[in-house]
């Protein structure tokens, strides 16, 4: 049986992250800068300046993610930081974003081929929401697309909801019919199902938000 671990991106565990980058090139090019920095910054960047971008964040100590390992090689990634962290989530229009304090976002994820439809990606997002409330989140939100055929990076709806994510209707600062994500232990609702209202984003697809509490 394979050897499996989970570890978030810091200074010392920089160098996995590297290895991970240039092993995998559709990593690489976005370097998951691409809700990091806005529109103009991220295209003007290029490819190694966002790598270049990431890797500065870890330096500095800065939350980044989690590494998923199979046998001590980093084969998965989950984005997860500060929501402040991410300029592009913080400047959209149609990503829902309701008021909390301590809120970390989940915005992507990326599993090597030969590591996928082994269930390593639900327990990425198990470690990182761990790493996240252990950092002193209170809640975890994540921005599915419903879809799931574009922005797949982020997750789909059915997959963020199988662990802790949990949507509900909610009042927020975008337009009414926002979907809030429930503030209830890992986001349950007895006896609810959620309704998830959606949002277009500006290439025609739709983000939906689903939040959780911490659980320390």
């Amino acid at each position: 049986m394979a050897n499996e671990s989970f570890a978030p991106v810091t200074p010392a565990t920089g160098d996995d992250l590297q290895l991970f980058s240039a092993a995998y090139g559709t990593f690489r090019w976005c370097s998951c800068m691409r809700w990091r920095l806005r529109s103009t910054p991220f295209r003007d960047a290029g490819k190694d300046g966002r790598a270049a971008a990431l890797a500065d964040r870890v330096r500095r100590a800065e939350p980044v993610g989690v590494l998923a390992y199979v046998d001590g090689e980093a084969v998965g990634w989950c984005s997860i930081a500060p929501r402040e962290s991410y300029a592009a989530v913080l400047a959209s229009r149609v990503i829902p974003q309701v008021p909390g304090e301590q809120v970390w976002s989940v915005v992507c994820f990326f599993v090597a081929a030969r590591a996928r439809r082994h269930g390593l990606r639900a327990r990425l997002l198990e470690a990182a929401c761990t790493y996240a409330a252990e950092s002193g989140a209170e809640v975890v939100e994540a921005y599915p697309s419903p879809d799931g055929r574009s922005y797949r990076y982020m997750g789909t709806r059915e997959f963020v909801c199988r662990g802790r994510l949990r949507g509900r209707p909610g009042p927020g600062r975008l337009p009414p019919r926002h979907a809030q994500a429930d503030r209830s232990p890992l986001g349950s609702q007895a006896g609810r199902e959620p309704r998830w209202p959606a949002w277009p984003d500006l290439v025609g697809h739709r983000y939906e938000a689903a939040r959780c509490r911490a659980a320390r």
